[in-house]
């Protein structure tokens, strides 16, 4: 399971139109989940192991998970403004 998404700007001054976002690590509490997403600039760049254009830290409530962990973490990134648009692929 992963996220595709458009990235209007990269750290490198270029868009990723077809951005792709894989969880990479997750931890938790009772209380929260600390995820690490790992953002490649395609589905292509993921399966060659190319380094990352992005990594970021998000802090998801427990509560606001539903089902199964994984497909809820992701359903969770898919709300943030960060990641506006994104699909499952």
């Amino acid at each position: 399971m992963a996220l595709q998404f458009n990235l209007e700007s990269t750290q490198f001054g270029v868009p990723a139109p077809q951005a792709y976002l894989k969880i990479a690590s997750y931890v938790g509490t009772k209380d929260q989940i600390q995820v690490q997403v790992a953002i490649y600039f395609n589905e292509a760049a993921r399966q060659s192991n190319m380094a990352t254009i992005q990594d970021n830290n998000h802090q998801i409530a427990i509560e606001d998970l539903q089902g199964d962990l994984l497909p809820a973490i992701y359903g969770v990134l898919k709300t943030l403004s960060d990641y506006a648009g994104a699909e499952d692929c």
